[in-house]
């Protein structure tokens, strides 16, 4: 890596996501040796022509090399390509479109790179099974957790203790098993459930079905900067998705010292890495008896506490960034 070399990136992941988190922690740490450049269109990202487009923005640069932090590779490239597939949700939780653009595209262009980047063993077993890529070809770098979660010691104010869950509203986040576990659960009354992010007519109507309108509140955008006062003020982080490539608010609850509630399923357990309470996502039952043994194991859930904080240690950014420059410049 001692020479420089000219780099193009698809810069229009950059926002505020998952995926423009990866990107903006990336950028943050290129190396010296890393001269960048980026694509100049503006074309929206789940355009299907971006393939095409990204294929003539390589053939105009002088790049050495192109990189994505996320799933839309070149169609065709002079350079040697890097991208990175998170999960694949799309074949799953998604349109058909969607579904075919993964198999018809994805599948057929991700040989022709230089490498592949995921987030998880799981992630990556699940390209080599359902898509065909070559396993050698799969670099798993894991997400990072930001320090400020770590050194974090403010507290979100809340009148009453609750439960967290911080993410969107699609199908594979199982909110409604969550909501219906914690309307059964055995816990004393003053508990409370706070989502990020605004409600809908569906979860609305669960809700009052439910009868725990008094007990669920929609907390609206939270910024970057205040999750890791909504994390450190929660008795504990509910997530028990369905699948999920990586799973960033486990990592985040656990470096901010809260106990977290999540899968079996998908890359979960292996994010966990045995310092979560694991339950089956498809049985409320087994999600409500995990959210009373939260409230009522005190030291079960000390032992999160610690064994959280302890594999939080294990997840950065630089890290993360460094081995994603690693793959890219090598």
């Amino acid at each position: 890596m001692s020479s420089q070399k000219n780099v193009l990136i698809d810069s229009r992941w950059a926002g505020n996501t998952g995926i423009g988190r990866l990107y903006q922690e990336v950028m943050k740490h290129s190396p010296t040796s890393a001269s960048c450049e980026y694509v100049q269109s503006n074309m929206g990202l789940g355009n299907l022509l971006s393939p095409l487009m990204l294929g003539e923005e390589i053939r105009k640069s002088n790049a050495d090399v192109f990189y994505s932090p996320s799933f839309m590779p070149p169609a065709y490239s002079k350079a040697p390509f890097i991208f990175t597939v998170h999960d694949l949700m799309h074949l799953f939780y998604y349109s058909k479109l969607h579904k075919i653009y993964y198999e018809q595209v994805i599948a057929r262009l991700a040989p022709k790179a230089k490498k592949i980047i995921t987030v998880s063993e799981y992630s990556k077993g699940q390209l080599v099974e359902l898509l065909g890529i070559p396993e050698e070809l799969i670099k798993v770098i894991y997400n990072g957790v930001d320090s400020h979660f770590l050194l974090n010691e403010e507290e979100y104010t809340s009148a009453r203790p609750y439960f967290l869950y911080v993410g969107n509203r699609r199908k594979n986040k199982n909110i409604p098993a969550m909501l219906t576990a914690f309307s059964r659960a055995k816990i004393p009354g003053e508990f409370m459930f706070y989502l990020t992010g605004k409600s809908d007519p569906e979860l609305e109507e669960l809700i009052k079905k439910l009868g725990i309108k008094k007990w669920v509140r929609f907390l609206g955008f939270i910024k970057e900067a205040d999750l890791p006062k909504l994390y450190k003020g929660a008795h504990a982080t509910l997530f028990a998705s369905l699948m999920e490539g990586f799973g960033l608010p486990v990592i985040e609850s656990m470096a901010s010292g809260t106990p977290v509630l999540t899968s079996t399923t998908s890359s979960l357990p292996e994010i966990a890495g045995g310092a979560a309470l694991c339950v089956d996502p498809t049985n409320i039952s087994a999600i409500q008896t995990g959210i009373e043994k939260l409230v009522n194991d005190q030291t079960f859930y000390v032992d999160c506490i610690v064994k959280g904080l302890d594999r939080a240690q294990d997840f950065s950014w630089e890290r993360t960034a460094a081995q994603t420059w690693e793959t890219i410049l090598s």
